[in-house]
């Protein structure tokens, strides 16, 4: 529930219905990449009372989440939160990481890692970047080719590319990566939950989510599993800055703590998030996203679109749907959208070429198959 104050004084407080803000006053519900549907569960625990975040009742909820994220991706690395988006962590590892006379290498297949080598640049650091046509994923061949070229200390890719719909098979990648010695760092900001990680099985040393994806809430906090190997390296690294320091968040993380104060709502929603999703199992929640996106997968078939990812790189969590059909997507989207359903567009120059639909969080089968029929019924008002 949102909170608004009456009009006729300062001292009522009126609850009123879960709507999202927009100039049209219309009721819908998210299918987009990030920002995701907040459930009322969420916003209510988000909505109690604060204490310090020195406070035992903090430590708490700390403690908690670090137990949880640590089963969630099946590691026993640490686990880091952070009060910015996904993007602070991957200046982070960047920062931390990567020492001014190494050399780094980036695989990008999409917008999001093609940022990730835009940070490393602003920041003078050394580094090799690989990139892939888009809508296409990084081969275990591609990396093992490249990796076998040169010395490299980290390898940087994307898990989950939000931009393509494109999921990269870390399962195989991780363990090239980690025989030629290099630390692998891994954007997960779309993937985590909603797609199974195995983060200690396949070798990673950070991976690193943003919770306004898979975990459903709004967005402010982000979080990171971090190896020994890495917080050793970052001991070595010099102007890791202030405000991304591993260590300094890792050292007071270790008393379930922040070195700085933390956006507190979010990280009372993770704990609550984290739990539930234990109860459930990581493998059950990450395969109620695959089920969703399955469905959307089957309903563009079904009329006639074909997908943007290639096959065997389809994205659990994110839809890219290839417009070869040649409708307006612009239109297509609005259309929708006046019926209570809000997906997106092609990312950046995609725009018009592709749409994205993505079922993430804790949006049900039942809401999918609704929004499904609507993009019939609206892509059947668009044709006519």
């Amino acid at each position: 529930m949102l909170f608004t104050i009456d009009p006729s004084g300062f001292d009522q407080v009126i609850l009123m219905p879960n709507k999202h803000f927009n100039p049209d006053g219309i009721d819908y519900r998210l299918f987009t990449p990030g920002p995701v549907q907040v459930p009322d569960w969420i916003l209510t625990e988000m909505g109690k009372a604060n204490d310090t975040h020195r406070s035992l009742a903090y430590r708490e909820m700390h403690a908690a989440i670090r137990e949880n994220m640590q089963k969630i991706l099946h590691t026993k690395n640490d686990i880091l939160l952070f009060s910015n988006s996904g993007t602070g962590i991957l200046e982070a590892c960047v920062r931390n990481l990567l020492n001014d006379e190494e050399t780094g290498i980036f695989f990008s297949c999409g917008a999001f890692g093609d940022r990730w080598i835009q940070i490393a640049e602003l920041n003078g650091k050394k580094f090799d970047a690989v990139k892939v046509e888009w809508g296409t994923g990084i081969t275990p061949e591609l990396v093992r080719e490249k990796l076998a070229e040169k010395k490299y200390s980290v390898v940087f890719i994307t898990f989950n590319e939000t931009s393509t719909g494109v999921l990269n098979p870390l399962d195989k990648i991780g363990p090239i990566v980690k025989e030629s010695g290099a630390l692998l760092c891994v954007d997960c900001v779309s993937g985590m939950a909603g797609t199974l990680l195995k983060v200690d099985e396949w070798g990673i040393d950070v991976a690193l989510a943003s919770v306004q994806k898979c975990f459903g809430i709004p967005p402010g906090l982000a979080l990171c599993s971090i190896s020994e190997r890495a917080l050793e390296k970052a001991k070595n690294v010099k102007n890791r800055g202030f405000y991304f320091d591993f260590l300094k968040i890792h050292k007071k993380g270790l008393q379930d703590e922040h070195p700085i104060t933390p956006c507190i709502p979010q990280i009372r929603a993770l704990k609550k998030v984290s739990e539930k999703i234990v109860e459930i199992t990581p493998e059950k929640f990450a395969q109620d996203h695959f089920e969703r996106t399955e469905m959307i997968r089957n309903w563009a078939k079904e009329n006639g679109f074909k997908l943007f990812s290639d096959n065997g790189y389809h994205s659990q969590t994110v839809v890219t749907i290839k417009n070869n059909l040649n409708i307006d997507v612009a239109k297509f989207v609005d259309s929708l959208f006046e019926k209570g359903y809000k997906i997106v567009n092609g990312y950046g120059n995609m725009k018009g070429q592709n749409f994205r639909m993505a079922p993430m969080g804790w949006i049900t089968k039942e809401e999918t198959q609704q929004m499904l029929a609507a993009a019939s019924e609206s892509l059947k008002e668009i044709q006519e």
